[in-house]
């Protein structure tokens, strides 16, 4: 900023808008970044949710006695249970893929926006402050 001490009058009020339009710049990738950051983290709680529903449903499976040795009172309340796993499976799966999605734009939007960013960097320390001294 040392720079800006020795500038004349009208190069000041450049130099602030510059400095401004690349504050903007950055204040819209951070931004960006924290709603990547917040979908990708929802996406992998959704994504351990489902895994925990997959097991339950492996474990519920795998319990299963042969068909035989049931009775019909013990085989409504299975099969009961086996469809609530198997609904709240579905349910998390729905809200994986949705969040997943999310995730997968929000990133895309964040890896646009820094090259955006990285561009208006070089540019301003590479030709506007260059112009600017000259």
């Amino acid at each position: 900023m040392n720079i800006l001490v020795n500038l004349p009058g009208s190069s000041k009020e450049i130099a602030f808008q510059l400095q401004e339009d690349l504050m903007k710049v950055l204040n819209e990738l951070y931004t960006v970044m924290k709603t990547y950051h917040m979908y990708h983290s929802e996406s992998i709680s959704a994504e351990s949710k489902l895994k925990e529903a997959e097991k339950q449903e492996e474990k519920q499976i795998g319990r299963g006695d042969p068909v035989f040795s049931i009775r019909m009172e013990d085989k409504n309340p299975r099969r009961s249970s086996v469809k609530k796993i198997e609904k709240m499976k579905e349910k998390r799966q729905a809200k994986y893929s949705e969040n997943k999605l999310k995730s997968i734009k929000a990133r895309n939007e964040y890896l646009l926006t820094l090259e955006a960013t990285n561009s208006s960097v070089f540019k301003y320390y590479i030709h506007d402050l260059s112009d600017l001294i000259d």
